[in-house]
């Protein structure tokens, strides 16, 4: 009976670590799609036109090449890209990465 105890609180302490890590996953991934740049290195047809996030207007729109849909559309990538959370977790990332200007 007493092996039963103890497994109880390892057992929470595994599951509040796997959500833990579960979040930073879909942090990261987030954070990962809307710094995606768009390709202008080749021609593109209509149906490669890929949607993007842009930082600089802070909103989401068509441009560049895309060999893979982002995004299924610009209510998607607003609604991800532009979410209060995600946006600071950018702002994070932005502000610990060293200034490329100083080199």
């Amino acid at each position: 009976m007493k092996s039963h105890n103890c497994l109880q609180p390892l057992l929470c302490l595994l599951l509040l670590l796997v959500m833990c890590l579960e979040r930073q996953v879909v942090a990261a991934r987030v954070r990962d799609l809307c710094q995606v740049k768009p390709s202008t290195s080749s021609l593109c047809v209509p149906t490669t036109l890929g949607i993007y996030y842009d930082p600089e207007t802070q909103h989401c729109r068509y441009m560049g090449c895309s060999s893979k849909k982002l995004f299924a559309t610009l209510e998607d990538c607003e609604k991800i890209c532009n979410n209060k959370r995600h946006i600071r977790i950018r702002m994070n990332t932005q502000s610990s990465r060293p200034n490329e200007t100083t080199k």
